[in-house]
């Protein structure tokens, strides 16, 4: 038995696919989900999601939003997925630097920064992890 694991993002059904489990990032800590799981609802975090299957896992940077599991269906809602394979580390390194060096003049612009410094970390940890 699997579970029917589905991503939507405000454009498009990123992904659709049969997996034997799954692993996500939750906003208090990482998930996992086999078959059968009591149904849930989470609130998503920035990190890595793995969906295992036959041919092996499949890794994607994922950026907040929500989870719903219910009869064997992994059903995702996110901001931005990104395939593991597509991300560039040294890109990442730079957009970083860049994110870290933007001005902190007023709690607005804290908070920004540390979204944009959060999500560029995160993507760097799923990136290393490749």
């Amino acid at each position: 038995m699997s579970l029917n694991c589905i991503v939507v993002t405000p454009a498009e059904t990123a992904v659709e696919t049969e997996a034997t489990s799954v692993s996500l990032p939750l906003f208090d800590g990482d998930k996992g989900i086999l078959t059968d799981h009591a149904p849930m609802i989470g609130r998503l975090g920035n990190g890595e999601l793995t969906l295992r299957g036959a041919d092996g896992n499949t890794r994607f940077y994922i950026e907040g939003g929500f989870v719903q599991v219910f009869d064997n269906t992994v059903s995702i809602l996110t901001n931005r997925v990104v395939a593991s394979d597509d991300l560039n580390a040294t890109q990442l390194q730079t957009e970083l630097n860049e994110a870290l060096a933007m001005p902190g003049n007023n709690d607005e612009e804290l908070d920004i920064r540390e979204r944009n410094v959060d999500s560029v970390r995160s993507q760097l940890r799923v990136a290393s992890n490749s």
